[in-house]
């Protein structure tokens, strides 16, 4: 198990290299990209940008499911 973790934990290393301040945020955001809502419980973002998703975001999905 410990392997594993570290494995993965070394992917997340890795690709968080090409970004200059590298931040992580737990809890589900979602960002609106054209017709799509796209929604994870992880986000890797660039510190000095910002995370462009937000929790308001994820009410789109709820409002499309209805329809």
């Amino acid at each position: 198990m410990n392997k594993i973790l570290v494995i993965l934990m070394s992917l997340i290393l890795i690709g968080c290299s090409s970004i200059q301040n590298p931040s992580i945020s737990l809890g589900k955001k979602c960002v609106e990209k054209g017709d799509q809502v796209h929604y994870s419980y992880v986000w890797i973002f660039d510190g000095n940008a910002g995370l462009q998703a937000d929790e308001i975001t994820c009410e789109l999905i709820d409002k499309k499911e209805k329809k």
